[in-house]
């Protein structure tokens, strides 16, 4: 095993995108405008974007109608990005995509399915960005889907960004919180060994035994945390056993300028922040 892939982002899906925004930004997140995806897949986003070149992607399901379903049944299979999050949602607000950093999606699929991963047809799409400046610019993306059977509610890709001089910009990385980037992703499982075994096999990341689980490594400075249920709600009581009786991902560990008390899942819909030091 080795050092895994970073993170690019992860997706936190929620019912009220204007509203989530308030709170994020009352969190002290600074979000990039309103921007629309194309109507196949039926969302649309903000974005806290950070230093580190990793995001949260705020993200709501507005136009269900336009959204196009999975087909698993053609080869190879269509993963619908909006069909999973208005399922995800039909449950919970919260973190319902992990989402790795890649140069070649289409490699990406091919090296998950030589690995047995459940995987399937690259997705190529583009949206419209405003820049700090207010110009408008067209970037564009192809992700590489992958899931588990074991964890139906949730799901992962490699995101290629095709404009990245037209998406990371300083100007949005300024953070009243300090925010500088993820570091970390908590997963809860009843089965750590099981569900960090396949996290590390998507990139070959090496796994470690800790109290309560596992952690998997993403990268030089990235982790996902595998750990039971029991405790995950001692790092976050606003979560119940009963929140965790399925697989979730609980949280996020964000590199700050200094430590400061968790802030609950039941405060930034969904998904617990834990601040740490750089």
């Amino acid at each position: 095993m080795g050092a895994g892939r970073a993170f690019d982002h992860v997706v936190l899906a929620v019912h009220d995108l204007a509203g989530a925004a308030r709170i994020y930004e009352t969190l002290g997140f600074s979000l990039t405008p309103l921007a629309h995806h194309e109507d196949r897949m039926g969302t649309s986003n903000r974005i806290a974007q950070f230093q580190e070149q990793n995001f949260i992607e705020l993200l709501e399901v507005d136009r269900p109608d336009t959204l196009a379903p999975h087909d698993f049944a053609v080869s190879p299979p269509f993963f619908s990005f909006g069909a999973h999050n208005r399922a995800a949602l039909a449950e919970r607000e919260g973190l319902s995509m992990l989402v790795f950093a890649g140069d070649d999606a289409r490699a990406d699929v091919a090296s998950f399915a030589a690995k047995g991963v459940p995987t399937y047809a690259p997705f190529d799409f583009e949206r419209q960005a405003r820049l700090p400046d207010g110009k408008s610019v067209t970037v564009a993306f192809s992700l590489a889907f992958a899931t588990s059977p074991d964890l139906p509610n949730m799901a992962f890709f490699v995101c290629q960004n095709r404009a990245p001089e037209y998406f990371w910009k300083p100007a949005f990385q300024s953070h009243e919180n300090g925010a500088l980037g993820i570091r970390a992703i908590y997963l809860s499982s009843r089965d750590p060994d099981r569900d960090a075994a396949f996290i590390g096999k998507m990139f070959d990341g090496e796994i470690t035994a800790v109290a309560g689980g596992q952690h998997v490594a993403c990268g030089a400075q990235q982790e996902v945390r595998v750990l039971t249920p029991a405790t995950i709600s001692e790092l976050d009581p606003s979560f119940t056993m009963e929140d965790l009786d399925r697989p979730v991902l609980a949280g996020l560990a964000i590199a700050c300028g200094e430590e400061r008390q968790t802030t609950p899942a039941a405060a930034a819909c969904g998904a617990f922040i834990e601040w740490v030091r750089r």
